[in-house]
């Protein structure tokens, strides 16, 4: 998610991105997880690397998990930069629990049409986009398998425009015009006006890939201004 950035940021700073659990090469949950676990596995790695006070990015459901630290580890975190968010306004005392509407990869078929039928489900959110940056995020959500959507699950636990009203360290949203979050995003943007927000035109759900100048630049420069 991040790699195409790790260069330009890694100029300014120590940038360090992490595998969340069941993504990637990191190890397969046994069970469903919490957004309080995320978190803690997220503090875990900072201790193991040896890293005190942190600047935490987070990308759609890692923007989930960004929030989580820090309202569970306060003290270790200076700023957030929460990247295409999945905020919801927040729903009414006693209503049900958001559910996920994320699928995981179809089962394979010998004919190989599964991977036809994902990666065009995928594609038409993600493009416009290299097919080789495409083909990369593609083949790494096929082989995270149904761990694909396990995070999922945790996302709406709880309702992210309440909680990030719990949070005191500078907060920086930032966002893609073609993002499929941006309308969610922009409903929410009210109730939450003293949070700046930077929007990068042609951004969709892979701003990171299709925008990266401009992506790392709102990024620095928020996290340059968060140190001072």
């Amino acid at each position: 998610m991040f790699e195409a950035a790790l260069p330009t940021l890694g100029k300014r700073f120590r940038t360090i991105a992490l595998d969340t659990l069941g993504y990637g090469l990191s190890d397969k949950p046994e069970r469903e997880l919490e957004p309080e676990d995320y978190a803690q596995s997220i503090a875990e790695v900072a201790d193991a690397l040896g890293l005190g006070c942190l600047t935490v990015c987070g990308v759609h459901t890692g923007a989930t998990f960004a929030i989580q630290l820090a309202i569970q580890y306060p003290e270790r975190i200076s700023a957030l930069v929460l990247s295409g968010p999945p905020l919801r306004t927040p729903l009414p005392p006693g209503a049900p629990r958001r559910k996920p509407r994320m699928q995981p990869p179809p089962p394979p078929r010998e004919d190989g049409s599964h991977l036809v039928k994902l990666w065009k489900a995928r594609w038409q959110v993600a493009a416009p986009i290299d097919p080789k940056v495409f083909q990369k995020r593609f083949l790494t959500a096929l082989m995270t398998g149904d761990s694909s959507v396990s995070a999922y699950h945790a996302v709406y636990k709880y309702d992210l425009t309440d909680r990030l009203k719990l949070i005191s360290c500078p907060i920086l949203i930032v966002y893609g015009d073609r993002d499929v979050e941006t309308p969610n995003i922009e409903q929410v943007l009210p109730l939450i006006p003293e949070i700046p927000t930077h929007i990068i035109p042609g951004g969709n759900i892979y701003t990171v890939d299709v925008c990266t100048d401009a992506w790392c630049a709102a990024v620095g420069d928020f996290c340059i201004q968060a140190f001072d």
